[in-house]
C-alpha cells in the first residue's frame, strides 16, 4: 500500500471586492399613500366590540389611532369620524392590519391599531386628500 501524500491546509486567498448594497427604505417611503398627521377622535366599531380611538395619523388608504381594547388583524371595522374644521360626518370600512400593545399615560395599556381602508365614499376620499394635502406630511 502506498502513502498518500500529506498535504497542507492553506487559506484560499481571494480578494473580495465590495459592491452596492441596496439599503432598506425608509417606512415613509414605501407607503402608497402620504400620511397626515392628526389627533382627534375616531370610534372604531365591528361585531363585538366599539370602541372610542385616538387618531395619530390619516391618508386617504388608511390610519394609524391609539385605542383602549385590542382589535383582531383581519378585523373588519366600522370608522366614524369628523375632520377637524368640518361638520361633515365620515365612515368608512377597514380591515386591522396591526394591534400592538403599548403603555399610555400612567402605565396604562394601550393599542396601537393600523387599518387599511376598504369601502369610503368618493365625497369621504376627496375629504382626505384635501386634509392630507394641507396637513403636517408624516
Amino acid at each position: 500500500m502506498v502513502p498518500l501524500p500529506v498535504r497542507r491546509w492553506r487559506p484560499n486567498r481571494v480578494s473580495a471586492t465590495f459592491c452596492d448594497v441596496t439599503q432598506p427604505t425608509p417606512q415613509s417611503d414605501r407607503r402608497r399613500a402620504q400620511r397626515a398627521a392628526a389627533s382627534f377622535p375616531v370610534n372604531l366599531s365591528s361585531d363585538s366590540v366599539a370602541e372610542p380611538g385616538m387618531l395619530r395619523d390619516i391618508s386617504e388608504i388608511g390610519m394609524a389611532c391609539d385605542a383602549p381594547a385590542p382589535l383582531d388583524e383581519m378585523t373588519m371595522v366600522g370608522i366614524d369620524f369628523t375632520l377637524p374644521g368640518q361638520t361633515e360626518r365620515h365612515h368608512v370600512t377597514g380591515a386591522v392590519v396591526r394591534s400592538d400593545r403599548i403603555e399610555g399615560r400612567g402605565g396604562k395599556p394601550l393599542w396601537d391599531i393600523a387599518i387599511f381602508f376598504t369601502e369610503m365614499k368618493p365625497t369621504t376620499k376627496a375629504s382626505l386628500q384635501h386634509y392630507v394635502s394641507k396637513g403636517k406630511i408624516v
